[in-house]
């Protein structure tokens, strides 16, 4: 440690001989009111702050707009997160890799429960089908044509109460007398409908 004067107040003060770099005034203070600055470095700053930015144009809204981050300005492409969302693109990039991920997991997500559920509507139904894509590309995991129902079993948000209306629950493991029950409601419910 070792004691400096400083050069705006003429007081003495403590400094750390171990800094990266030197500290020649007491307080920020004192720093900020040293007086008049160059003129080299008031044209460095100001050219700095006057820097031209380039003007985009949003893909989504077509207006224009100026990147705030700077090293953004070669890939930026819409002028804000809600043009971004509502774009064209992204939803096409949102379908796109949304199907991606549904063929993917096309036969592994079919739990024996479900395949159960399925038998037992191809017993009761003429016309019954399962994980066919038929609703712009997505799948329901059974799909009864005579009465143009489709049912969706397995997946959290088919046990987990998301809206007033649930029809069918999966939380548990292979259990014939659940999926009998289950059919069962199924049956009375498309009963009380149809009648």
């Amino acid at each position: 440690m070792s004691r400096n004067r400083c050069p705006k107040c003429k007081e003495f003060f403590e400094v750390d001989n171990n800094r990266k770099y030197k500290k020649i005034f007491c307080s920020r203070s004192c720093s900020n009111s040293r007086g008049p600055r160059s003129k080299e470095f008031k044209k460095a700053v100001s050219l700095k702050l006057k820097k031209p930015r380039n003007i985009l144009i949003c893909e989504n809204c077509k207006g224009n707009f100026i990147c705030k981050k700077t090293h953004m300005e070669t890939t930026a492409r819409f002028c804000s997160t809600k043009c971004a969302f509502t774009s064209d693109s992204y939803k096409a990039s949102g379908r796109k890799y949304g199907l991606i991920s549904a063929s993917l997991q096309f036969e592994s997500r079919r739990s024996k429960n479900e395949i159960l559920f399925h038998k037992l509507c191809q017993k009761y139904f003429n016309n019954v089908r399962h994980n066919e894509r038929i609703f712009n590309g997505w799948d329901a995991d059974i799909i009864i044509d005579d009465y143009k129902i489709a049912i969706l079993w397995n997946g959290k948000w088919h046990y987990k109460k998301i809206t007033h209306k649930h029809s069918l629950k999966d939380i548990g493991k292979f259990n014939i007398k659940f999926v009998n029950a289950e059919f069962n409601k199924f049956k009375n419910i498309l009963n009380k409908v149809r009648y």
